[in-house]
């Protein structure tokens, strides 16, 4: 059986890691973005899944960081966090406070970074329709393609 202080050990060691995972994501999430706006879509078949196997690894430690909260007795949330925080030793919390907040804030660039990619390719496939539909309507009206 794991203890308890082993647990809060194996929950910063992930938070540490969650970060640099973070950081990477958001280069990834930047070379998206710059691979969208050059539309080269070889490059995105490349990058993608790296992307992705990324995501899947941050979505599984923080599904196991929720287990561990829950195991030391708080909820698996911001707020279970928070709590746990308050109830350690004062030479404990500020190191733990530093490393939570930084990955929140890696996680808000992050979402932010996603959000531009997002838009940038809902506008380059909202030019795409149009020009598709502007060619379908020649090819009713004119039969041939212009």
């Amino acid at each position: 059986m794991v203890s308890k202080r082993e647990r809060l050990q194996i929950l910063v060691r992930e938070i540490r890691q969650d970060i640099e995972d973070y950081k990477q994501l958001r280069s990834l999430l930047r070379h998206q973005r710059e691979l969208l706006q050059r539309r080269d879509s070889q490059a995105l078949e490349q990058h993608n899944p790296r992307q992705n196997a990324l995501c899947q690894t941050l979505a599984r430690r923080a599904k196991r960081r929720g287990e561990i909260l829950e195991s030391l007795g708080v909820s698996a949330d911001n707020g279970g966090m928070d709590r746990l925080i308050k109830a350690l030793a004062a030479q404990s919390q500020k190191p733990l406070l530093a490393l939570w907040q930084q990955l929140g804030s890696l996680v808000k660039e992050c979402q932010l970074e996603n959000e531009v990619n997002g838009k940038l390719l809902a506008n380059q496939k909202a030019l795409l329709d149009r020009v598709l539909n502007v060619e379908q309507a020649n090819q009713l009206d004119y039969g041939q393609p212009a």
